[in-house]
């Protein structure tokens, strides 16, 4: 399972057939048509992609390094350069130089970081997590992925590469026989696909829920989980029917091979519908690829053979895995795994007819091919294990680095800090003296004012008790002099009465007397005391 899941993380693998070609031709039309300098970027790197997707390296490589010097020409830090490393990382991961792939990996994320942009950031943080999924490092891929998912935070407009993370998010968790997660992650990765409008990758997902599907179908016997894995291929089959070229024969292959398979281990072949199913499938499923995908070949011939065991038809099982052997064996690199398992089922085939001389031979010649496998995967995990140190001792440095410049960035700020709030409290401490020395004068001139107000209060009063005093004083003039004039109008009035008893008396004793003299006297006497 593990190795099936290796495969179709390497970038949903193709071959160009006749469908694939007229859809790539169309590619390239467009591109020829389209005049906007973006949309002529955008399409060149889909092409890019699609030739890798191909296993055309040599084509993708040449379109995908094209459009990063145009990327670079056109903004060096613009994020058409992050896609553009993006891929070429991809490419050189999937031809495992994994130099090369963290070179591209790196300047991906440099740029990314330089311009801040959450798009571009995600880019390269899936370029990091593919090279990680090459080097089957799971935690380091998981860690990358969330950390690109953190930046687009599901986002529609990158459907296409939401769709591509959850499908590695998918893949990884389907090793660790985690069905909750890999359903989870499989569901997340159709629903964008679909958004994104990328047939082949729906198509994976498809097959991706009918891989969960029978995890859950083995473990529980439930028949609607039958039901829905044969559903989900039957739509990925369906689809790739309905666009032409846009799903790549390679899934389509997976797609029917494992079909056969499931109607093989879940279904009554004796039924003569079933037992056909199988045969139709498989044969289109070798039809549809070319020699060179052995795996989709051998798992074919293989399926046929195990049919044919199950009618006791030895002739015709053994003729099946003598085609994928032949096919696997004569290749100038054969694909080891997939050999060995060949040669397995015909030690087996032999065991059974009772030929063990032929059984024996076969049995060799699988250890043979097993110290082979052993010795390129022991290099293989030795540079993996090379790479994935000298990576995370690269990242190590550039964390360590990051932490040392962010840091000093501290320490200046900490400083500029330090000293903006010396001037801000010097400023403050300057504007406190000014305003206390302020307050101050204006306290002493209030001061000032409220002693000679009050000065001016006690003056006031001491003046307004002399004048109180001066009117008392005046007053008590005034009725000493009323008193004075009253007393006197007393006197007068009192000797006027006796001058007039005076006169009455002479006048009673018939004595002459001089009237008029009299008056005079009295007028002179009243005019004297009014002087007086």
């Amino acid at each position: 399972m593990k190795k099936y899941v290796y495969f179709i993380l390497l970038g949903f693998l193709g071959f160009p057939l006749l469908a694939q070609q007229r859809y790539e031709d169309s590619l390239k039309q467009r591109l020829q048509v389209v005049t906007q300098p973006s949309e002529q970027m955008a399409l060149a790197l889909r092409l890019s992609d699609r030739y890798r997707v191909n296993e055309q390296y040599d084509e993708a490589l040449t379109l995908a390094q094209d459009c990063l010097k145009q990327a670079l020409t056109k903004n060096p830090k613009g994020i058409e350069v992050v896609k553009a490393n993006c891929i070429l990382a991809n490419i050189y991961a999937n031809i495992e130089d994994f130099d090369q792939a963290q070179t591209y990996a790196d300047q991906a994320l440099k740029v990314a970081e330089t311009q801040r942009n959450p798009i571009g950031l995600a880019y390269a943080y899936y370029a990091k997590a593919v090279l990680h999924t090459i080097l089957f490092d799971n935690k380091a891929t998981i860690q990358w992925l969330h950390k690109a998912l953190n930046q687009l935070d599901n986002q529609e407009s990158e459907a296409d590469l939401l769709a591509r993370i959850y499908y590695l998010l998918y893949g990884v968790y389907t090793e660790w026989n985690d069905e909750v997660q890999a359903l989870n992650y499989a569901n997340k990765t159709l629903e964008y696909a679909i958004i994104g409008k990328n047939k082949n990758i729906v198509a994976n997902a498809y097959n991706a829920l009918a891989v969960v599907y029978s995890f859950q179908y083995e473990k529980t016997g439930d028949q609607n989980k039958r039901d829905q894995m044969m559903l989900a291929l039957d739509q990925a089959i369906a689809l790739y029917k309905t666009y032409p070229g846009e799903v790549v024969a390679n899934t389509y292959a997976y797609i029917l091979n494992n079909k056969a398979s499931y109607y093989l281990k879940y279904y009554d072949t004796t039924n003569p519908t079933i037992k056909q199913s199988i045969i139709e499938l498989v044969h289109e499923a070798i039809r549809i690829v070319p020699s060179t995908n052995d795996v989709a070949l051998a798992s074919g011939y293989g399926i046929l053979s195990e049919l044919s065991m199950k009618d006791n038809d030895l002739v015709a099982a053994e003729t099946y895995l003598i085609k994928a052997y032949l096919l696997a064996v004569q290749k100038k690199k054969p694909y080891y795994h997939t050999l060995i398992n060949i040669l397995n089922s015909l030690v087996n085939l032999q065991v059974k007819k009772g030929d063990y001389q032929r059984a024996l031979a076969y049995q060799q010649e699988a250890i043979s091919y097993s110290n082979l496998l052993f010795n390129e995967e022991t290099a293989a995990t030795v540079n993996r294990l090379e790479v994935q140190f000298e990576l995370k001792k690269k990242e190590q440095e550039i964390l360590t680095l990051q932490e040392t410049v962010e840091n000093k960035q501290k320490q200046k700020f900490l400083l500029l800090g330090v000293i903006a709030l010396g001037v801000i409290g010097g400023f403050f401490m300057f504007r406190s003296y000014h305003f206390n020395l302020r307050y101050s004068l204006a306290r002493e001139k209030q001061l000032e004012a409220e002693n000679n107000q009050a000065k001016l209060k006690v003056k006031y009063q001491e003046e307004e008790q002399a004048r109180l005093k001066a009117e008392q004083d005046l007053l008590e003039v005034k009725q000493q002099q009323l008193e004075t004039v009253v007393l006197a109008s007393q006197l007068q009035l009192q000797h006027k009465r006796e001058v007039l008893k005076q006169v009455k008396a002479n006048l009673n004793h018939a004595q002459s007397i001089d009237i008029q003299q009299i008056l005079r006297e009295e007028q002179m006497t009243a005019t004297s005391f009014e002087k007086t």
